[in-house]
């Protein structure tokens, strides 16, 4: 599995520091991947819970210590909490959500777009702690220790939700390739 790199030392420090292009450097080299982590656990408020989680960041970054991979574990940390509010939130409050239009892409946009939904349609059909787990440590890319960290698990405990979380997917996506038979 390919890891995403971490922030550069030197565009945090910056950013620390209250540079707009640093703090920018940052939000493009992790917003994919805190993206695709919080489309795979609630789709239609990904947007939303990510320019809460990048809101939060910088508003605490001055208080922030540590490094790079410190940054980005906890920047997920963040969004997952914001995960958590929301869906507290959604089980007080109940609301109807509509879809939104999609947006015009290419075939091959398309394609890619299809298969990731599906994918993270899936992850979202797990327990909660599973999806975080697998989400954190496959898509976002983050070690076990990260994963650990970021959830207050146990390294053991990240890697038997890992573990269950990725056969039970296995099972899910045998169920239904069976089902198009």
């Amino acid at each position: 599995m390919d890891r995403p790199a971490a922030p550069d030392p030197d565009v945090l420090d910056r950013a620390r520091e209250g540079d707009k292009d640093a703090l920018a450097a940052l939000f493009r080299s992790l917003q994919p991947q805190l993206l695709r982590y919080l489309r795979g656990r609630l789709p239609d408020a990904a947007e939303d819970l990510a320019a809460q989680t990048w809101l939060g960041a910088v508003r605490n970054l001055h208080r922030f210590t540590g490094g790079p991979e410190d940054f980005r574990r906890w920047l997920f940390t963040i969004a997952r909490r914001r995960v958590q509010d929301e869906l507290r939130r959604r089980a007080r409050r109940p609301e109807i959500v509509t879809e939104s239009p999609p947006d015009v892409a290419t075939d091959d946009e398309l394609h890619v777009r299809d298969d990731l939904a599906r994918a993270l349609a899936l992850v979202r059909r797990l327990p909660e702690d599973q999806a975080d787990a697998v989400l954190l440590r496959v898509v976002a890319g983050m070690d076990v220790r990260q994963v650990a960290e970021v959830m207050g698990r146990s390294e053991g405990s990240v890697r038997v939700l890992v573990h269950r979380g990725l056969h039970r997917l296995r099972d899910l996506i045998g169920r239904a390739a069976w089902m198009l038979v």
